[in-house]
């Protein structure tokens, strides 16, 4: 399965950069201009790219939020920033960011990080019918919040 990756970033020559390189070493990408667009697109990602100079909201704004969205706690998020002080970084990882890079950024190195943070992170496919919730990964199945005992088959 190929990982989707939201690029969330303002600059269109960046962002059209990043695409690039990020669909040659095969990952999907799905691009966002602003924080609000990146909301339509964060449920269905593997893992984010962010910027942290976002237009109306800020990227460590919107990570704060979505670090408080128990559904997308644990997606991994890459700060791609021009941000390069100490302050800011320690900042912005202790806002969520599961990594830091700092523009300029050489795309060999942003590439061998997401496919790092995409190692330490395994979505596990999850089936949600009304109240039943199936865990193929885990074998296991839910009725309305109490576990359901399955057979091998």
């Amino acid at each position: 399965m190929t990982p989707r990756v939201l690029v969330v970033e303002d600059d269109e020559a960046i962002r059209e950069l990043l695409l690039l390189h990020l669909t040659h070493a095969g990952f999907e990408v799905m691009p966002a201009a602003d924080a609000e667009s990146a909301w339509e697109l964060v449920g269905d990602a593997d893992a984010i790219v962010l910027d942290w100079m976002l237009p109306g909201q800020s990227g460590l704004e919107w990570l704060g939020h979505l670090r408080r969205q128990e559904s997308e706690e644990s997606t991994p998020v890459l700060l791609l920033t021009a941000r390069a002080s100490e302050p800011d970084k320690v900042a912005g990882l202790n806002t969520g960011a599961d990594d830091y890079l700092v523009k300029p950024f050489s795309s060999a190195e942003l590439v061998a990080r997401l496919r790092a943070l995409l190692r330490r992170v395994r979505r596990r496919p999850l089936l949600a019918i009304g109240e039943l919730r199936l865990d193929e990964t885990e074998g296991s199945a839910e009725l309305a919040g109490e576990s359901v005992v399955l057979t091998r088959r």
